[in-house]
């Protein structure tokens, strides 16, 4: 999906405008050959002018392999940082480099080399997210085609490898054997004269409906929008580590409308793949108007339309991104409800016969019966869950949406992988969303507390320092009083006034749990994550630490509060 910020969107349609025009005949050209000797292509950028834009196009073997809108720097000095390509597999072949555009000296920069040059050490820089994920270099967005296989999960994901940006859509590619620990991969789909790559999802064609197979692997299939031509499947033979576009691309595609982020999954009972889609439609009065499109087929080439879930208004972009699958009610696998969440967190439980989707009381779904989102507001959007995974679990993970990082060069980073699981309440079954059980391997050191009385004038937690926690309290609020946490100058608090959780200026009313209020909140050098009452609510906020600041602080602002638990974790970075 595009990153939607007025000034973002600009830039990359400009980009894009490079991306899909022929290079004027007056611009400035460059050309030289290199020997792929060594892991990576490295490619200097360097700061906006107001010089043109570059145009990169890097051709191995005759085929242009990477092409690329972006700003390379002309001299050595200018170097801001340096993208990357990973060229491992092209080894000892020779690249034939072609810059046009702007200034075209810093084709003499580009190298080949074993190692990304950085002016901090990787994954120790100022800024760098510690146990959330960001791409080495560049910009991320909505994270694509999750999958485990193997014994590994694949995460895949929209990506700017040239630019902090939006821009020049990719899918780039880590793996992790935990959910916690990642370790990026070459990138896999590629901007071509068809479009760029946006959103999709990835599942595993164990009956080679498309007959790729080639080898002993499984296909691995991505399923995804090529901007200049509609939804195209892409293959590996590789457990997921390279993907071929297929021959007979595109497999779905409207005219005049785009059709987008498809999630296919298999639906046993009709023996047939379904994808819920990013659609539009248009309605009785002629109005264009947006949609969930079910598609079916029956060998992943030609696709079906089924129904839809429509949205009655234009408004915000509900429709895009959707996740969808089934889920027991308080774990029961014999009572399984479907759950579609849609871009912002909001979602619709009801049943599929693999042709509709119905809201509980039978009537055809609309996204005017979503819930509410257990997700209050804060930094989250475009969600997306694990396909595959052992034990029937359950796991997203959501890009960040409107961090800041000063200086870096990255941009963008993941919530913490989070399990959902749904429970029966008055009102209809409801989600509930908690922090993975992995990510209690990177507690180094713990500061437990039973039976705590919080006082004004006191802070049990002084003598703690640190940069990363992960912080465990349950509490019996006081009539009249705020109960305070304070992590590093980000402060969560509980009115119990108000019966109201705030967080970085997000609030959400929350009532006590059988008398008692339990939080979750999960500190890195760029985010704060508060789960309240056992994943009810879930408060994702991008923020920016103080180096100075390493201090906790739990405390109320009248009386006293009575603490049953208290347990403060500092932890490790997933990155050593």
């Amino acid at each position: 999906m595009r990153y939607r910020s007025a000034s973002i969107i600009l830039v990359g349609l400009f980009l894009f405008g490079l991306l899909s025009a022929p290079r004027a005949a007056c611009a400035a050209e460059k050309t030289r050959e290199l020997k792929l000797s060594g892991k990576y292509l490295l490619i200097p950028i360097g700061v906006r002018t107001k010089a043109r834009a570059n145009w990169l196009q890097v051709v191995i073997d005759g085929k242009p392999v990477y092409q690329y809108a972006l700003r390379v720097a002309p001299k050595a000095e200018g170097v801001l940082w340096w993208s990357f390509f990973d060229v491992s597999q092209y080894s000892g072949k020779t690249a034939s480099i072609k810059l046009t555009g702007g200034e075209v000296a810093g084709i003499d920069l580009i190298k080949v080399a074993d190692k990304i040059p950085g002016k901090a050490p990787m994954y120790a820089e100022k800024y760098r997210p510690q146990f959330h994920f960001s791409t080495r270099r560049g910009w991320i967005n909505d994270p694509n085609g999750l999958i485990y296989y193997k014994g590994l999960y694949h995460m895949y994901y929209q990506y700017n490898p040239v630019s902090t940006n939006w821009g020049n859509m990719t899918w780039g590619h880590a793996v992790s054997k935990d959910l916690i620990h990642w370790t990026e991969q070459a990138a896999v789909l590629f901007p071509d004269s068809k479009g760029t790559c946006f959103s999709g999802a990835a599942f595993i064609d164990r009956k080679n409906l498309l007959g790729a197979k080639s080898g002993e692997e499984d296909v691995v299939a991505a399923f995804y929008l090529r901007t200049k031509i509609g939804l195209c499947m892409a293959y590996s033979n590789d457990a997921g580590m390279t993907f071929v576009d297929y021959k007979g691309n595109p497999v779905l595609s409207h005219k005049g409308a785009r059709i987008d982020t498809p999630r296919p999954f298999w639906y046993e009972p009709t023996k047939r793949w379904i994808a819920p889609t990013y659609d539009h439609f248009v309605n009785k009065e002629g109005k264009k108007m947006r949609a969930v499109g079910f598609y079916s087929s029956a060998d992943l080439k030609t696709w079906k339309y089924e129904s839809r879930v429509e949205q009655k208004k234009w408004g915000d972009e509900l429709c895009g991104c959707v996740d969808f699958f089934q889920l027991p009610v308080d774990g029961d696998p014999k009572n399984k409800k479907w759950v579609m969440i849609m871009i912002e967190g909001s979602y619709i439980v009801g049943t599929f016969d693999g042709h509709k989707f119905h809201t509980l009381e039978g009537k055809p779904a609309e996204t005017s019966d979503r819930i509410r989102s257990l997700v209050k507001f804060g930094n989250f959007y475009a969600t997306q869950s694990w396909h595959n995974m052992p034990d029937d679990r359950r796991v997203q993970i959501t890009w960040m949406r409107g961090g800041r990082y000063p200086g870096m060069p990255f941009n963008q980073q993941f919530t913490v992988p989070s399990q959902l699981t749904l429970h029966s309440t008055s009102e209809g079954p409801r989600l509930r969303m908690n922090p993975i059980k992995e990510l209690e391997t990177l507690r180094k050191k713990t500061h437990k507390w039973n039976g705590l009385t919080l006082k004004p004038d006191a802070n049990p937690l002084a003598d703690i320092k640190g940069d990363l926690f992960d912080v465990e309290v349950e509490f019996a609020p006081t009539a009249e009083t705020q109960t305070v946490f304070d992590l590093r100058g980000q402060k969560v608090i509980y009115d119990a006034k108000t019966a109201t959780l705030s967080s970085e200026n997000v609030r959400s009313p929350l009532k006590p749990d059988k008398g008692l209020i339990r939080l979750r909140i999960l500190l890195d050098r760029t985010s704060i994550e508060v789960y309240a009452n056992d994943g009810r609510i879930y408060i994702p906020r991008c923020i920016t630490t103080k180096d100075d600041n390493l201090s906790l602080t739990a405390t109320c602002d009248t009386g006293e509060v009575k603490v049953r638990s208290l347990r403060v974790h500092e932890l490790k970075s997933a990155w050593e």
